[in-house]
């Protein structure tokens, strides 16, 4: 009886190491999260910004809105209210820093959210000047793509 042909054991491995690589390559490695990049109707391309922080509140809280000194349906794109971490956080909100253009939120998050950018203000004792916000409707591990230009803060859910 003849034995089957069998592969050396460095070609084996290789092929359970291309495999497993084609499989993670359909895995990504982003969580939930999102960008934030200036664009311009210039021409200009895109670029990250790297300041400030992104916070989420739930939309459908008066609450959220109090503190926004705003109302449902009020152009959020270019407000500027000081914000603190402690007031968004009381009410249920997220508060990430932004870091190369990149920031995170919580995985479970999910729901109708006001997504908002905020900067560190130029005096004053706040923490945060709050620069515009958009509603987003999130669903767990969401990825958010947001900007900032002449047409104030928008988001728009991946």
């Amino acid at each position: 009886m003849r034995r089957p042909h069998r592969a050396p054991p460095a070609v084996r491995a290789l092929t359970v190491l291309a495999v497993g690589l084609l499989a993670l390559a359909g895995c990504s490695t982003q969580g939930p999260g999102g960008t934030l990049r200036a664009v311009s109707d210039t021409g200009r391309g895109a670029s990250d910004i790297d300041e400030g922080w992104v916070f989420t509140l739930p939309a459908d809280d008066d609450a959220s809105w109090e503190l926004l000194d705003a109302r449902p349906g009020d152009d959020m794109e270019r407000a500027r209210v000081p914000v603190e971490p402690d007031d968004v956080t009381a009410l249920g909100g997220t508060w990430q820093a932004v870091e190369s253009g990149r920031f995170t939120l919580p995985a479970d998050l999910a729901g109708e959210q006001l997504l908002c950018w905020a900067v560190p203000p130029d005096s004053g004792p706040a923490t945060a000047l709050l620069r515009g916000c958009a509603a987003v409707g999130l669903a767990d591990g969401s990825r958010v793509e947001a900007t900032w230009g002449e047409a104030g803060f928008r988001a728009d859910v991946d």
